[in-house]
């Protein structure tokens, strides 16, 4: 009897060690796919981070969806690649998308740099604003040191390329946008309004190589800038709008005899805003 009993006790502590190395063995599967699921977890919301602001990105986090903003006051910027079409009959197609990234990545910078949000890119066009989501005084100023710099980047490019130089029409206007998310499946961060429509005016009435802004934008920036009047451009349902060219920095406010470098007048200026 003590022996059957033995027997007995025997086979069941080696039942349940094997039970215990199963569960063991199911933990770790489990532990690992928890990482798995974290980390790919992590990779979409990284993504969905790289596609919206940092505030936007945290609403729709934490609400499940975004609310739309209005901003009075903003400056929306576009940027268009004049001759693109052409351009696109005379280079290889992968080398010239391969350009075209490398461009818009320096513009992300740029942008970066001043403060501006990216919008979107439209075609071989670009746009981004700036004051909003983060509200901010400075941002006409923003957006025309930006344009300079983008200026300034192309320029040094096309010493380079001189087969086919990357040449922009830039256009800039001040006012107000609705801004939110649209979309189910692609998230997109958007702006609507006036604002919008006159600022893409602005760039298809610029000249190439040239940073064309609205009246409004010129009032914020006419004292540290020297701007040459082109005259009023019609707007569909609205009166007819005042242009500039941004030409430099006047010459208190300039580093540099071009006018195209700020000093520090200029930037101490720019702080008190």
């Amino acid at each position: 009897m003590d022996t059957s009993n033995s027997l007995f006790v025997n086979a069941l502590q080696q039942k349940i060690s094997l039970q215990e190395q199963e569960i063991a063995v199911l933990r770790e599967q489990v532990k690992s796919q928890q990482s798995e699921i974290f980390a790919e977890k992590q990779k979409c919301e990284a993504l969905l981070q790289n596609m919206l602001p940092d505030e936007v990105y945290r609403e729709l986090l934490k609400n499940g969806k975004v609310v739309p903003q209005y901003y009075s006051n903003v400056t929306v910027m576009f940027i268009d690649f004049v001759g693109f079409t052409s351009m696109c009959e005379k280079i290889e197609l992968q080398s010239l998308i391969r350009d075209l990234d490398t461009h818009f990545s320096c513009f992300d910078d740029i942008c970066e740099k001043h403060y501006l949000e990216k919008i979107k890119t439209i075609g071989d066009a670009y746009m981004c604003a700036g004051g909003m989501p983060m509200l901010n005084h400075s941002h006409p100023f923003d957006a025309v040191l930006s344009a300079f710099d983008i200026l300034q980047y192309l320029n040094d490019r096309a010493k380079q390329e001189s087969d086919f130089p990357w040449t922009v029409r830039i256009g800039i206007h001040t006012g107000a946008v609705i801004a939110g998310v649209v979309g189910k499946k692609k998230f997109l961060y958007d702006i609507w309004g006036d604002t919008v429509n006159v600022a893409s005016r602005m760039e298809t009435g610029c000249d190439v190589g040239k940073i064309n802004i609205s009246g409004t934008t010129y009032d914020y920036v006419k004292d540290f800038f020297q701007c040459t009047y082109r005259g009023k451009m019609p707007v569909k349902h609205k009166d007819d709008i005042d242009m500039y060219f941004v030409d430099r920095f006047l010459p208190q406010y300039s580093e540099d005899e071009e006018g195209k470098i700020p000093n520090k007048n200029f930037k101490l200026a720019l702080s008190k805003l």
